[in-house]
């Protein structure tokens, strides 16, 4: 049973590093969230789900210290807002210009 256990671990760690280490930054193809010398605003942009933030993988929403806005955002999809995750249209607490962008 214990066995079984860690082996069931080992598995979902190894899926959850490889599903981390999938997104590469759109302008040097590194791995790595923070300051990217390829970026227009000097910071690494992952292109990335709907789930986690583009300039720090995140699944938060809010303040992002890696990002150049100060603001999570996160990838396009499943009609969320990037800036705050809410499927409505209208004002955007989260969002640097104050509207919902999905």
């Amino acid at each position: 049973m214990k066995k079984t256990i860690g082996f069931a671990l080992l598995i979902a760690a190894t899926c959850a590093a490889i599903g981390a280490a999938a997104t590469k930054c759109r302008y040097c193809q590194s791995t790595s969230y923070g300051s990217c010398s390829y970026s227009p605003h000097g910071k690494h942009e992952h292109v990335d789900t709907s789930e986690r933030c583009e300039f720090c993988g995140s699944r938060s929403y809010g303040s992002c210290n890696y990002s150049p806005h100060g603001k999570h955002r996160h990838g396009h999809g499943d009609s969320k807002c990037i800036w705050c995750g809410s499927r409505s249209y209208g004002t955007c607490n989260y969002s640097p210009h104050g509207k919902h962008e999905l």
